[in-house]
C-alpha cells in the first residue's frame, strides 16, 4: 500500500521535475538557438508531464483511500466495542440495584448517556481522526516529492544552483520544524481556554435566574471575565508563533527566489545558462513555494 502510494507519488512529481527542466532546455537548446521546432517539442514534453502528473495526483488519491479507510474501520469496530461494553456495564449495574424501578432508572440513564456519546464519538470524531491523518499524510507525501523534484531539477540544470537555494531552504525548514511543538502546546491551550469559556457561559445562561437572586452578579461575572482573559491571552500566544511560522515559509520559499535574482550576474558568469535561470525561478515559484505553504 505504501509502495503504491510512493510509486505514484514519484509519477506525480516527474511533472516538478520536468516543468523546470524542459522549460529550461526549451529556451537554451530550442528559441534562444533559433531552434523554434525543438522548443515547442520540449514545451510539448512539459505539457505531456502535467497530463501524467494529473494522472499520478489521481491514483494518489486512490491508494490514500485504502490506506485511511482501514484506519476508520479500526476506530469504529474500538468506538462500537468501547459502546457495547459501556451499555452492558450500566445494564448490570441496574441489575444490582433490586428494584426494578430503579434498575431501569439507572439503565435508562447511563444506557441514553453512553448511547449518545458514542454515537458523537462514531459521527464526528472518527471523521476528525481520518480526515486529520490523510491531511497529514497528503500534506508531508507532496512536500517530500515536490521538494525532491526540484531539487534534482536545479542539479541537473546546474549543480551551482543548489548553492544559492539550500542555505535558506534549510535553514527555513530548521525554524519551521521548531515551531511545531510550540504551536502545538499554544494550540491545545487556546482550544482548552475556549472550552472553558463555553463551559461557563453555559452554566451563567442556564442559572442567570438563579444568580440574580443570590446577588452573584459580581462573582460569576469577574470568573467569566477572567476565562474570556484568559483565551484572549492564549489566542495571542498562538498568533505570535503563527508569525513565526510565516517568517520560516518566506525564509525557506521566498528568499531563494530573491537570492537566485541577486546572484544571476554572478551565476551566469560561471556558466549557468538563461534557460537554467528561468528553470531555477520555476522551480521556486511554482513548486517549492507552493510546497512550503502548504505545510
Amino acid at each position: 500500500m505504501l509502495l503504491r502510494l510512493a510509486v505514484w507519488s514519484v509519477l506525480e512529481s516527474g511533472q516538478t521535475f520536468l516543468g523546470g527542466y524542459a522549460l529550461a532546455r526549451a529556451l537554451d537548446d530550442g528559441f534562444l538557438a533559433g531552434q523554434r521546432g525543438t522548443g515547442l517539442a520540449w514545451l510539448g514534453l512539459a505539457a505531456l508531464a502535467v497530463a501524467l502528473g494529473a494522472y499520478g495526483t489521481g491514483r494518489v488519491y486512490r491508494a490514500m483511500a485504502d490506506l485511511v479507510e482501514p484506519l476508520r474501520d479500526a476506530l469504529v469496530r474500538r468506538v462500537v466495542a468501547r459502546a457495547v461494553g459501556d451499555a452492558g456495564s450500566g445494564a448490570g449495574g441496574g441489575g444490582g440495584g433490586g428494584g426494578a424501578g430503579g434498575g431501569g432508572g439507572a439503565y435508562g440513564t447511563g444506557g441514553g448517556g453512553g448511547g449518545v456519546t458514542a454515537v458523537s464519538r462514531l459521527t464526528h470524531q472518527v471523521e476528525i481522526a481520518r480526515d486529520t491523518f490523510a491531511g497529514l499524510v497528503m500534506v508531508s507525501r507532496s512536500f517530500v516529492f515536490v521538494a525532491a523534484g526540484a531539487l534534482v531539477g536545479l542539479f541537473s540544470l546546474a549543480p551551482v544552483l543548489l548553492l544559492v537555494v539550500l542555505p535558506p531552504l534549510l535553514l527555513g525548514l530548521a525554524l519551521f520544524l521548531a515551531t511545531l511543538r510550540p504551536m502545538a502546546r499554544r494550540q491545545e491551550a487556546f482550544l482548552e481556554a475556549d472550552e472553558r469559556i463555553a463551559e461557563t457561559l453555559g452554566a451563567v445562561a442556564s442559572g442567570l435566574r438563579d444568580i440574580t437572586a443570590a446577588g452573584a452578579e459580581e462573582p460569576v461575572g469577574a470568573d467569566a471575565a477572567e476565562r474570556i482573559d484568559a483565551e484572549y491571552q492564549a489566542a495571542r500566544s498562538l498568533a505570535r508563533w503563527g508569525v513565526v511560522r510565516v517568517l520560516a515559509t518566506g525564509l525557506g520559499g521566498r528568499l531563494p527566489v530573491v537570492l537566485l535574482l541577486v546572484s544571476a550576474p554572478w551565476l551566469l558568469g560561471r556558466g549557468v545558462t538563461t534557460g537554467a535561470l528561468v528553470g531555477a525561478l520555476a522551480y521556486l515559484q511554482q513548486s517549492l513555494l507552493p510546497a512550503l505553504q502548504s505545510l
